[in-house]
Order: structure tokens, then sequence, then C-alpha cells
């Protein structure tokens, strides 16, 4: 699923988008009308948006926005009168948070939105098979394919940072918590997935790591 993030505080928006960069897909703009543009492009499936944002306030780009998407809207704001919340749902928002909050409490509510929209949001397409990121099963034409559980953890990673390269460093940090890392065993583990969803399906990037591209 791809999030949408519209913080012009560029401390906050850092902290907001590495913790749902766990979880999902994530791009971050600053303003109200790179947010507006963004949405136009590339058509996410959630977006969270500031109210108070320089060149187009958050409740301008999501009447904006709901003129060509219908992509959920949950507004972040330290404005909490009655009249605030009511104009936030009357130009097209779906939930309301009110700052400070905490990152949990985002990530459920865009759980919940997002399950409510579009369904089970823990299931994600590669193509002719189907990942549960929760149980870490694949799965093609309704069986099993049996992942070690290592293998499994990999593709939940690729899987989250799909079409970015991501260092053997980066893919050891989620991997291992206790034990040693290893190239050789990391390198097992690709090619286990390149057996299963094909060789195009990982690129490795000489001296940067490797690319998931599905």
């Amino acid at each position: 699923m791809k999030v949408l993030l519209v913080e012009d505080d560029f401390d906050l928006n850092e902290t907001v988008k590495e913790y749902l960069e766990n979880f999902y897909e994530v791009e971050s703009v600053f303003d109200g009308e790179e947010a507006v543009n963004r949405a136009y492009e590339t058509h996410p499936d959630i977006i969270v948006l500031d109210v108070k944002l320089p060149k187009k306030n958050g409740f301008e780009a999501a009447e904006e926005i709901r003129k060509f998407s219908k992509a959920p809207i949950i507004f972040l704001t330290s404005l909490d009168g009655e009249k605030d919340v009511e104009k936030g749902f009357l130009s097209g928002g779906d939930d309301y948070i009110k700052k400070p909050f905490s990152l949990k409490e985002l990530r459920l509510r865009i759980d919940a939105i997002l399950k409510r929209v579009y369904g089970d949001s823990k299931k994600v397409k590669i193509k002719d098979f189907e990942f549960d990121l929760e149980s870490l099963e694949l799965y093609k034409d309704g069986k099993v394919i049996h992942l070690k559980p290592k293998v499994a953890g990999l593709l939940k990673f690729f899987i989250q940072n799909k079409n970015k390269i991501v260092s053997k460093e980066e893919i050891f940090d989620y991997l291992y918590d206790f034990e040693e890392p290893n190239e050789a065993s990391l390198r097992t583990f690709v090619n286990s997935l390149r057996a299963v969803l094909g060789k195009d399906a990982i690129i490795t990037v000489k001296n940067r790591g490797y690319k998931f591209v599905g």
C-alpha cells in the first residue's frame, strides 16, 4: 500500500516517514501544492495530510485532491475546535488526528481505514503469487509455497522496499537480532527467492546491494 505523507516540519516528516516505511511504501512532501501534484501523479492508496502547510493548506489541498481521487485522507493538526473538525470532514477527510500523536496510533488508524476501504491489506500480489505480510506465507493458486523463516523475512523486507536499492547492512539489521550476519547465507536466501519468483525479481546492484522489482 502506498502512503503519501504531507508534513512541513522536516524533523516530524522524517520521523513519521521512517516509521511508516516499516509497513508501507511511503512518499513524503512538504507543502500543499506538491501534495496535490503527487497525489495526481502517483495515485497513493491513502494520504496523511497536515493542515497548516505552506502554499496551500491541508483543507484546500484535500478539496483539490477530491476532484480526481477517492484515496482516504487522514488530517494531522493542532486544531481541535468543532468547526475545524467539521471543516476537515467537509473538505474530504476520513479521519482526524490531533498533534501530538503516537506513531503507533497513526499506523493503527491507517490500517483500519485501508482494511475498510480495500479489504485485507496484509496480503500483496507478486506476479502469480500472494504473500501474507503478517504470517509470512507465500501462496500460489491457493497453495502454500514453503519458505525458510529467514527467506520469508527477506521477502517481506524486499516488498516493503520495492524498487529501492537496499544495502547488505540494511538487510542484516532487519534479519538478524543476535546471530552473526553472513554474506554467503544472504546470497543463498536471495537465490532461494529467485528460484521461486524468477531470476528477474531481484537485481544485484554491484557494490551497493539488491533491488527488488517483483
